[in-house]
């Protein structure tokens, strides 16, 4: 706020302490001053700030001190239909955030209004207001200047037109309080947001008013200041609900029930009555307006466009309203105060102006359009984030997994010598010296569970290269080691449950119901039991182990193994071409002999404590209602990969599970490595199979890693009867002769197609919906392979 005063004032003297240019203030040159001084000030390097891309001379009346910027990741969300006044056709939202989850909702909500036939707007009216206060000796005369004033609203527009040719004075209104008198300047301000244009407006007529005796009063006015507390600027407040600063606008749509039944997971009804519950909460709690989180939209175009942020406050109350019709769901918001322009403030800036182009919102008439384009795609967000909530398909991305109690996690810094050198006790190098540990610079390819769980927990999981340098007696040497430390299980189903909720409705649903039963159980301490095997027929085809160690108070489940180096083939789900006939052979090889460790030893497996829920006949009939969720969402959401007839087809497999799963069920089973695919695999230079990743193991049948590698590494155009017989067999002679017993030909490929049709309905399904959240490129080619490997099955 100004305030008026004496302008020859003295001065107080200028702080020590901090560095100021003594000139070019607003220059390349200055900048580095500063950002060195602050440097040395604060003792921290701040390399981040050296590079900008913004030119420090247009700068002068954005922000002063200037250092350096700050990054904001932008997501485009949409496309939105739009109906609207100022706005017609589909158009994409840009979004500054670091909130996840948040672009996709409001590309969720966008394409269900789409699909219903879009969002009709309108911006009603804009004004901005700006209200200083006059105090005077007495009410008397307060009452006298609140009578006197209004009849100068012409002197005071022509003063205000010597000031810019853009605003325009539409209303003055005095409110008299005490011996006070707030006196509310109205204007509109064409495309620019006007706060700084009408404080400049407002104080040029303040000072008009100070010059007139008839108004100002002989000794009567004491003083004035620029702005009084009752425009609202910054501030949400009910007068401004009421009656709007900035632009006020509108947006509705109408929602066919099969739209919110297919897109939004969820059912007009239930929508519906969850939003009179939560409107209900709104008024008791005595929040302005009613909306889900209209905030998000607001801040997030704000920041991508270069509005004033500060305005969020007051720009993101909104009125959104659900209402029942015949068909479906009425939706409507109005967003009574946006706060914008697309001229001045930081619309200048290029990326700001850049991404307003985008909108088509830089040209005359474009800030009602931008408003437009602000309601749109708030009333999009908060129809996906309602429908999320009334579905069960809301989750906070700050929840702390269900914690009680605090816990003192593994952390990274514990990844020292003396743990290192325990390490290496543990696997026949007793006595040997760690005399130092550094973080290796090896790119990683983390597993699936692991690098979607390390999203939602904020300890330290994944896999982490490190270089030891290893004196043992004379002898120095580096050794790269790799350091898994590995999620709960809890934290694995949690960010499970995440990514259903994430898919609604009915997946949402009915993972909730048999998430104990998907293989997570216990994938924590199973993969370093496995580890801890001595028998060489696994040993030999793993990496090698050198430590295991376990906390269960701590929650810490860490391996440490060899770092994979100098293999023939490693990581090569990208690159679906990578897998020579060779490579396959090596792997159905060595696979025969890791499935002979425990086949035909199906009761001694079962009582192993680390073997978790094993899955079986009766299960998987039970949560069919879970398999056909995950087949719908599949289709709905990528029909470019799940054709209608795979659909079609898969639903067939699902309905007819009570009839192929128990076959499953009474053929001889062993310990499956159940994620046998390139992400887990590689293939040693000496011609071995080493495989990785164990924590999803469990007791099937021998053929459902068949069928996964071959799905997963089989070139397309390979997929022939001649070739998977042979495959086939190399895997089923492997398994004989380490097995040391005989396998029936016919009843192996009876459960090798009974296996493909296994991971279809089952593998895949989850599959996609990790797929929702995190883009997997080679899912599709995997999907095709899966399919014609079962159209094979069925004709040979």
């Amino acid at each position: 706020m100004s305030s008026g005063g004496n302008p020859d004032r003295p001065r107080p003297p200028r702080p020590t302490g901090r560095y100021v240019p003594a000139r070019g203030i607003h220059t390349e040159s200055a900048r580095l001053q500063r950002l060195g001084w602050l440097r040395s000030t604060t003792r921290t390097s701040l390399d981040s700030l050296q590079h900008t891309r913004l030119d420090a001379g247009k700068l002068t009346g954005n922000i002063e001190g200037f250092v350096g910027t700050v990054e904001i990741p932008i997501g485009i969300a949409g496309p939105l239909l739009f109906c609207g006044e100022n706005v017609q056709g589909e158009i994409y939202a840009p979004m500054a955030t670091t909130e996840g989850a948040l672009v996709s909702s409001a590309t969720r909500g966008a394409l269900a209004v789409t699909m219903s036939g879009g969002v009709t707007t309108c911006a009603v009216s804009q004004a901005m207001t700006r209200a200083p206060v006059f105090a005077f000796s007495r009410l008397s005369a307060a009452g006298r200047f609140a009578a006197a004033i209004p009849r100068h609203l012409d002197d005071l527009r022509t003063a205000v037109r010597q000031v810019s040719q853009h605003a325009e004075l539409v209303s003055l209104e005095p409110v008299v309080l005490g011996r006070t008198v707030h006196l509310r300047f109205r204007y509109t301000t064409g495309d620019a947001a006007g706060q700084n244009m009408t404080t400049a407006c407002t104080w040029h007529a303040c000072q008009w008013i100070l010059q007139q005796p008839d108004l100002a009063g002989e000794g009567e006015l004491e003083s004035f200041i620029i702005e009084g507390n009752t425009s609202g600027d910054k501030k949400a407040s009910s007068q401004a609900m009421g009656e709007g600063r900035g632009i006020r606008v509108s947006a509705d749509c109408l929602l066919s029930a099969g739209v919110v039944e297919r897109v939004l997971k969820t059912t007009p009804d239930e929508l519906v009555t969850g939003y009179q519950h939560i409107a209900a909460g709104a008024v008791h709690s005595g929040v302005l307006g009613s909306n889900a989180n209209t905030a998000n939209m607001v801040a997030a175009i704000f920041t991508a466009t270069g509005q004033d942020i500060a305005c969020v406050h007051e720009s993101g109350v909104g009125q959104f309203i659900l209402e029942r019709t015949p068909d479906g769901v009425y939706a409507s918001m109005t967003l009574p105060g946006l706060a914008i322009g697309t001229v001045g403030g930081g619309t200048h800036l290029t990326t700001q102006h850049e991404l307003l182009e985008t909108m088509g919102c830089t040209g005359r008439r474009s800030a009602a359009r931008l408003a437009e384009i602000i309601a749109g795609f708030a009333l999009a967000l908060d129809l996906s984030t309602v429908s999320a909530a009334v579905s069960g398909q809301f989750a906070s991305a700050h929840e702390r997994l269900g914690r009680n109690r605090p816990v003192r996690w593994f952390g990274l810094d514990e990844l020292d010598a003396a743990f290192f050198e325990s390490a290496l006790g543990h696997s026949a190098r007793p006595g040997v010296k760690v005399t130092g540990v550094e973080a290796s610079g090896i790119p990683m390819g983390p597993s699936v569970l692991s690098e979607l769980t390390s999203r939602t927990v904020k300890k330290a999981v994944g896999l982490f290269p490190m270089q030891l340098r290893v004196a043992d007696g004379d002898a120095e040497e580096k050794l790269d080691v790799m350091v898994k430390v590995k999620p709960t299980d809890r934290e694995v189903m949690k960010m499970a449950g995440l990514a259903a909720g994430l898919c609604g409705g009915p997946v949402a649903t009915h993972y909730r119901r048999f998430e104990q039963r998907l293989g997570f159980v216990g994938c924590d301490v199973r993969e370093l039991a496995l580890y801890e095997q001595t028998d060489t027929r696994f040993t030999s085809l793993v990496p090698r182990p050198y430590r295991t160690y376990r906390d269960d108070r701590r929650e810490a489940y860490v391996i440490v193994m060899e770092c994979l180096g100098d293999m023939e083939l490693m990581d090569t789900s990208e690159r679906p071409r990578a897998w020579s006939r060779r490579h396959l052979d090596i792997a159905l090889r060595d696979l025969g002999q890791l499935h002979s460790l425990w086949y035909g030893k199906e009761p001694a497996l079962r009582r192993m404590p680390w073997i978790g829920h094993v899955p079986n006949a009766s299960d998987m009939v039970e949560m069919k209602d879970l398999w056909l969720a995950l087949a719908d969402h599949a289709a709905e959401e990528f029909p470019e990969i799940v054709v209608a007839r795979h659909h079609a087809r898969l639903l067939s497999c699902i309905a007819t599970i009570d009839h192929w799963w128990p076959q499953i069920e009474a053929m001889p089973r062993t310990l499956v490595h159940n994620d046998f695919n390139p992400r887990n695999l590689a293939i040693r230079a000496d011609g071995r199979l080493c495989a990785y990743d164990w924590e999803l193991a469990t007791l099937h049948i021998p053929q459902h890693d068949l069928a996964e590698l071959l799905c997963t590494a089989l070139d397309p155009d390979d997929i022939n009867a001649a070739t998977v017989a042979e495959l086939s067999e190399t895997h089923r002679r492997s398994l004989e002769t380490h097995a040391r017993t005989t396998l029936d030909r016919a009843q192996w490929e009876c459960g090798y197609r009974l296996a493909l049709k296994d991971l279809a309905v089952n593998r895949f399904g989850l599959y996609f919906v990790a797929h929702t959240v995190r883009h997997y490129g080679f899912l599709e080619q995997w999907w095709r392979n899966l399919w014609a490997l079962i159209d094979l099955s069925e004709t040979a």
